[in-house]
C-alpha cells in the first residue's frame, strides 16, 4: 500500500511540472495595480504590451533591458515611471526597437519576440 501511495505521488508531481504554454510568460499584476495596461516604458513613452508575436526580421537595434518592475510600487505616492521601467515584464528582459514601424517595439520572452504599441 505504502508503495502505491508512493508512486501516486510521484506521477502527480511528475505530472505537474511538464505543463507548457505557448503565451508569453508576463508577471502578473497585483489587485492594487492602479495602471490601465501592462507597459514597458521607453524614454519619456509607454509602450502597451501585447500578446502578438513578432519575427526576427522586425528586430532593430538593441534598446536596452528592463530595469524595473515596478508593480509593487504602485502605492508609492512618489513613484516616478522611469526610463526601461515596466509593470509587467521582469528585469532583464530585452527591448528591441522595430525595423518597420517606430510606434512598435519588440520585448523577448521564452526565446520569442513579442510586440509593444506606443500608447500616447
Amino acid at each position: 500500500m505504502l508503495n502505491k501511495t508512493l508512486l501516486i505521488t510521484f506521477l502527480a508531481f511528475t505530472l505537474a511540472g511538464c505543463t507548457s504554454t505557448k503565451e508569453p510568460v508576463i508577471i502578473e499584476t497585483t489587485e492594487e495595480a492602479s495602471w490601465a495596461y501592462e507597459f514597458v516604458r521607453v524614454n519619456e513613452t509607454s509602450f502597451q504590451l501585447t500578446q502578438k508575436e513578432a519575427g526576427e526580421s522586425v528586430k532593430g537595434e538593441p534598446i536596452g533591458e528592463v530595469q524595473r518592475n515596478i508593480v509593487d510600487l504602485d502605492t508609492t505616492d512618489d513613484l516616478v515611471e522611469k526610463h526601461l521601467d515596466s509593470n509587467s515584464l521582469p528585469p532583464g528582459t530585452s527591448l528591441y526597437k522595430h525595423t518597420d514601424n517606430r510606434n512598435l517595439i519588440l520585448y523577448m520572452l521564452g526565446g520569442k519576440y513579442y510586440i509593444a504599441e506606443r500608447k500616447d
